[in-house]
């Protein structure tokens, strides 16, 4: 009779110990399935910025706060020089660049352009000056005189030009200096290698500490500065529309909340930035505010077509209702997302 009960015990055992070892099992594919599904259903854009500066608070404190996240995509911000970003984005290795538009529109002009479109866009209140070495005056007096370009045909190559002509200065009298980013403009001002560079207004405060003069500012009421736009592949505008769509909900989330949180957006340009005086900080953060968005604007389009002309020292044409494609926007705003 024991020799029974313990017979059957051991039965009852083992058939426990099965279900136990099929429940563990089952729980295990669970878990993992799960995560599959999760990582299936839960979309990637890689974003690349043609700069680093604050006017990139929105994409921080969405990344911060779990925006992207919450909106179900999985957002991974790349830093390239523009030149770059551009080839990246025609060789699918980026899904949209971010950034000043005067790099897209340029390869957007060229003959046998890629098929690139302008999607949406974020303006700062960010400013622009001319700081040059105490020894100036007066803009006139830049007239021979050496300055510093972040590179040829850039950008911020375009923004003095368009300094220099309003104060009667001939552009071709002017040698620029290839220095770099910001923070490598700002060092050729100081060591003396150039008279003077456009930087933006924390940049400028920071050498106006140094004795530097911020001589005058390109943005004026009758010349907005252009924002910073998004441009996307118009395949990836097809192919990844929904992500897009789920990216910009989040960010326009973001960006309506920005101003209630001071205090954690100058804890995020410190972080992202490298920037510890107070004051240089502060004014950091009313550079990267956000004034408008989400549409780049006709107004916008022609005053950026006008710093890439100069830029490039000859007349750009391209047309506003081909290159702007704010379907997505319009989607999110349909869906209540503005």
């Amino acid at each position: 009779m024991t020799v029974l009960r313990g017979a059957y015990e051991v039965m009852v055992m083992r058939r426990a110990m099965s279900r136990i070892m099929i429940c563990a099992l089952f729980t295990v594919s669970t878990v993992n399935l799960s995560r599959d599904v999760a990582s299936q259903e839960r979309a990637r854009l890689r974003v690349s910025t043609l700069f680093i500066g604050s006017s990139l608070l929105p994409f921080w404190f969405a990344q911060d706060q779990g925006y992207f996240n919450r909106a179900g995509v999985d957002v991974e911000l790349i830093w390239m020089q523009s030149n770059l970003s551009t080839s990246a984005l025609l060789a699918g290795e980026v899904d949209m660049i971010f950034g000043t538009p005067q790099v897209p529109l340029t390869v957007m002009s060229t003959k046998g352009a890629p098929n690139f479109a302008a999607i949406a866009a974020w303006a700062s209140a960010s400013e622009h000056w001319l700081v040059v070495n105490p020894a100036i005056k007066s803009v006139k007096e830049l007239d021979g005189k050496v300055l510093a370009t972040s590179r040829p045909k850039s950008a911020d190559h375009g923004y003095a030009l368009t300094i220099l002509e309003r104060n009667g200065v001939d552009g071709r009298r002017v040698t620029f200096l290839s220095a770099g980013g910001q923070s490598g403009r700002v060092a050729a001002i100081e060591s003396g290698r150039v008279m003077g560079s456009v930087v933006n207004r924390y940049y400028a405060l920071l050498l106006q500490r140094k004795g530097f003069r911020s001589i005058e500012r390109l943005e004026r009421a009758d010349f907005p500065f252009p924002p910073s736009i998004f441009v996307a592949a118009r395949e990836n505008i097809k192919t990844k529309r929904s992500a897009l769509k789920s990216f910009f909900m989040a960010l326009i989330e973001a960006t309506k909340k920005l101003k209630n949180e001071k205090d954690l957006n100058l804890r995020l340009i410190r972080k992202n930035l490298r920037l510890d005086n107070p004051e240089i900080v502060e004014t950091a953060y009313e550079d990267g505010l956000t004034v408008s968005y989400p549409y780049f604007t006709e107004r916008q389009f022609q005053v950026a077509l006008d710093l890439l002309s100069r830029s490039l020292g000859q007349p750009i044409e391209l047309s506003y209702q081909r290159i702007v494609d704010h379907s997505i926007v319009e989607e999110v705003a349909r869906a209540g997302g503005l």
